[in-house]
C-alpha cells in the first residue's frame, strides 16, 4: 500500500487536466441536485462526482484561489489516488479468499475458525495475497486511473470491495450483516460506472456455480460438517437475491435513466459501427490490462487463462466466476454497439485478474517443486512475481512518460500575451474550447470560426479599434503563414498573429479554412494521440465535429450551398448524431431543397427519443402526403420544444 501510495503520488499535478478530467472539474463542484440532473444525461452515474465534488469543496482553501493551479488539480485527483491504495489492500484480501475457499472445499470438515487460524507453513500459497497486491500496486493502468480525476479508480476499488465482501458472505451466509455489506458496496459500484452491473452478473455466476458445487458434494457426502461453508446451499442463493434485491431497490431512482439510456443505445448502437473490429478492440484490451510491449501483455493473458485451468481442476466456481469476470465485460460492448466502451477503461478488470495470475504463478511452482524435489517453491515463486512486478514497474514508468496536452502552459502563453480586444479561435477538433477555457484567465474574447464569421463586420471594427489581434487554438499544426506562427506545447499548439489584420473578407477566410484544415487533420491527429498512449479518440468523432464546425462557419458566412457538402459528410461519417442532422435539415431548407429538409428533420427524430410520439407521426404522414413546408413547420416546432 505504501508503495501504491507512493506511485500514484509522484508527479500528480505536474500535468494539466486533459481528457474529461476537466468535466470533472467543472461539473462536480456543483450543487448536488445539479450533479444529479446533469448525470442523468451523462454516460456515467453521478456517485464519483458527487464524492469528488465533496472533498474538493472541504479541501478547497488549500487551493488557495479560485483559479486553477497545480494545488487544486492535486486536490482534484488526490480521490482516486485514495481508491487505487484502497484497492491493493481489498487485492490481497482477494488472495486470502482464494486460499480460504479452495482449503474449505478440498476439506469440507474444516470449520472456517480453523481456515483463519491454520497454523503457517512454507508453502508459497502463503504469499499469494501480497504477489497480487504487489502486482496490482504496479499495475500501469491502475496508476493512470490512480492519477486521474475520474471515476474509474473509485470504480476498480468498488469493484474489488464488492467481491470481497461477496466471498465474505459466502463464507458464513447465516450472517446478515455480511450481505448488507456486499448489498452496499455492490449499489455504490452500480452509482459508479454502469459497468456495474457485468460486476453483479458475474457474482450471479459465483453464487451459482458454488451452490451447483454445494449440492453435488452433498449428494456424494451426507456428513458434512453443521459449520462448513459447504453445509449452507440455500443460504448462499437467498442471501445473494436479498442482497440484489437490496441494491435494485437502492438503485429506483436511477432505474429510469439507465432504461433511457439503453434505449437509445438500441437506436443508434448498430449504425454507430460499436467498437469496430471485435478482434482489434479485444487485442486492446489486452494491451491495457498488461504492461507495453504488447508480448508482454499477451504473457500476463496467457498466466490468467493458466491460472483458470488450474483451479478448475481444484475448485471450479472460481474458474467460472474468472472467466466470466473478463468475458462480460468485453463482450458486451460488442453486443450492444457502444463506440465509447474504451479499452483503456477495463481497469475494474485487475483486481481478479491480476490474483489470478498470481494464483497461476504460485500453482506453476508448485509444480516444479513437486517433480524437482530440490527446488524451494517459495524461492521460486519469489523469482516469478518479481519478474512480473519489475516488467509492470517498467510499464509504469512509460505512464509517466506519456507526451500529455500541457494546456496549462499554453494558457499562461495567452495570458502573458493577450491583451483585452484580442480573439481567440477555438479549433474544432476536439473540445479545444473546453480545455483552454478552464485554464484561460485572460479577458480576450474565445470564438468558434463560425462565431467569428457571424458578425464578422462588427468583429473586425472591435480589433481594429483596440488593436486586437486574432490567435488560434488547436490540437493539430495548422499551415503557418505570413500572418500567423504556430507556438508549439506538447500536444497544443498556438497559432500566434505576427501582424493585425482588420479585413473582414480575409478574417472570415482565415477562420472558414481553420476548421477546413481540423478535418483533414483528424484521423492523423487521433494516431498520434494513441500512440502517444494518452488518449484512445474516436476520429470519426473528431472529424465530425469539424465537419459541422466547417460547414457552421460555410452558412455564418452566407454560403449554405457549399455547407451541405460537410454536413452530409458529418452525418455519414457518424450515423446518429442528432444535431448533425439539424444543421444538414435547416440547411436544405435554406437553398429549397424541402424534401431533403424533410428527411434530415426525420432521422434528427428518429434518433432522439423523446421527440417520438403523435406529433412525429404527424409530420411523418405530412411527408408522405408531400407537405413539405407543414412537415418542415411541424418538425421545428418539436425540436424548439424539446
Amino acid at each position: 500500500m505504501a508503495l501504491s501510495l507512493a506511485l500514484n503520488l509522484h508527479a500528480l499535478a505536474a500535468d494539466s487536466f486533459w481528457g474529461d478530467e476537466i468535466l470533472t472539474a467543472a461539473f462536480a463542484g456543483r450543487s448536488p441536485a445539479d450533479v444529479i440532473r446533469w448525470t442523468a444525461r451523462d454516460i456515467h452515474p453521478p456517485l464519483y462526482y458527487l464524492l469528488a465534488g465533496g472533498f474538493t469543496r472541504l479541501t478547497a482553501p488549500l487551493g488557495l484561489t479560485d483559479a486553477p493551479n497545480p494545488v487544486s488539480d492535486w486536490l482534484w485527483r488526490f480521490p482516486s489516488v485514495m481508491a487505487g491504495v484502497l484497492t491493493v489492500a481489498v487485492t490481497y484480501r482477494l488472495g486470502v479468499s482464494i486460499i480460504n475457499y479452495q482449503l474449505s472445499i478440498i476439506n469440507p470438515r474444516m470449520t472456517q475458525s480453523a481456515v483463519r487460524n491454520r497454523p503457517y507453513t512454507p508453502d508459497a500459497m502463503n504469499h499469494l495475497p501480497a504477489f497480487a497486491a504487489l502486482l496490482i500496486a504496479l499495475a500501469p493502468i491502475a496508476i493512470k486511473y490512480g492519477q486521474e480525476a475520474r471515476m474509474h479508480a473509485l470504480f476498480m476499488f468498488l469493484s474489488a470491495l464488492s467481491t470481497w465482501l461477496l466471498f465474505r458472505a459466502l463464507a458464513r451466509p447465516d450472517r446478515w450483516p455480511r450481505w448488507l455489506a456486499f448489498a452496499l458496496a455492490a449499489t455504490a459500484q452500480l452509482y459508479t460506472m454502469y459497468f456495474g452491473f457485468l460486476i453483479l452478473a458475474a457474482h450471479a455466476v459465483l453464487v451459482i456455480s458454488y451452490w451447483l458445487l454445494v449440492i453435488n458434494r452433498q449428494s456424494s457426502n451426507s456428513n458434512s460438517h453443521p459449520t462448513s461453508p459447504i453445509s449452507h446451499p440455500t443460504s448462499h442463493i437467498i442471501g445473494f437475491t436479498g442482497a440484489t434485491l437490496f441494491a435494485g431497490l437502492a438503485y429506483l431512482p436511477w432505474w429510469p435513466v439507465l432504461f433511457g439510456i439503453l434505449r437509445r443505445r438500441a437506436s443508434v448502437g448498430a449504425i454507430e459501427g460499436g467498437v469496430g473490429n471485435p478482434g482489434v478492440f479485444i487485442r486492446g484490451v489486452v494491451q491495457a490490462l498488461g504492461p507495453l510491449p504488447e508480448p508482454l501483455a499477451w504473457g500476463f493473458l496467457l498466466l490468467f487463462i493458466v491460472g483458470l485451468i488450474i483451479l478448475a481442476r481444484r475448485f471450479w466456481p472460481l474458474a467460472v466466476f474468472g472467466g466470466s469476470w473478463l468475458v462480460l465485460p468485453l463482450a458486451l460492448p460488442i453486443v450492444l454497439g457502444d463506440p465509447r466502451a474504451l479499452q483503456f477503461r477495463y481497469a475494474f478488470v485487475l483486481p481478479v485478474y491480476l490474483a489470478i495470475i498470481a494464483y497461476a504463478v504460485v500453482r506453476l511452482g508448485d509444480t516444479v517443486q513437486t517433480r524437482a524435489g530440490t527446488v524451494r517453491w517459495a524461492n521460486l515463486a519469489g523469482y516469478l512475481i518479481w519478474l512480473l512486478a519489475t516488467v509492470s514497474f517498467i510499464g509504469t514508468l512509460g505512464i509517466y512518460d506519456q507526451t500529455k496536452p500541457d494546456w496549462r502552459s499554453a494558457a499562461a502563453y495567452l495570458d502573458a500575451h493577450t491583451i483585452p480586444a484580442d480573439i481567440i479561435l477555438i479549433g474544432p477538433l476536439w473540445d479545444e474550447g473546453r480545455f483552454i477555457d478552464y485554464y484561460y484567465r485572460g479577458q480576450a474574447q474565445r470564438l468558434t470560426p463560425a462565431a467569428l464569421v457571424t458578425n464578422i463586420q462588427g468583429h473586425a471594427a472591435g480589433l481594429r479599434a483596440g488593436g486586437g489581434r486574432v490567435w488560434a487554438v488547436n490540437r493539430f499544426a495548422p499551415v503557418e503563414t505570413p500572418v500567423s506562427t504556430n507556438v508549439v506545447f506538447p500536444g497544443v499548439v498556438l497559432s500566434e498573429p505576427q501582424l493585425a489584420v482588420y479585413e473582414p473578407a480575409l478574417l472570415a477566410e482565415a477562420a472558414i479554412d481553420l476548421a477546413r484544415q481540423a478535418v483533414d487533420a483528424a484521423y492523423p491527429w487521433a494516431s498520434e494521440a494513441e500512440a502517444a498512449g494518452v488518449l484512445n479518440p474516436d476520429p470519426r468523432t473528431a472529424q465530425a465535429a469539424a465537419l459541422r464546425a466547417w460547414g457552421d462557419a460555410l452558412v455564418a458566412a452566407g454560403r449554405p450551398e457549399a455547407a451541405l457538402v460537410p454536413y452530409q459528410r458529418a452525418v455519414d461519417s457518424f450515423p446518429g448524431w442528432v444535431n448533425g442532422f439539424i444543421a444538414l435539415g435547416e440547411t436544405q431548407a435554406a437553398v429549397g431543397n424541402f424534401p431533403a429538409a424533410a428527411e434530415a428533420y426525420r432521422q434528427a427524430v428518429a434518433f432522439n427519443l423523446d421527440w417520438q410520439g403523435p406529433q412525429a407521426d404527424e409530420a411523418a404522414a405530412l411527408v408522405e402526403a408531400g407537405q413539405w413546408s407543414a412537415a418542415l413547420e411541424k418538425y421545428n416546432r418539436i425540436i424548439r420544444d424539446d
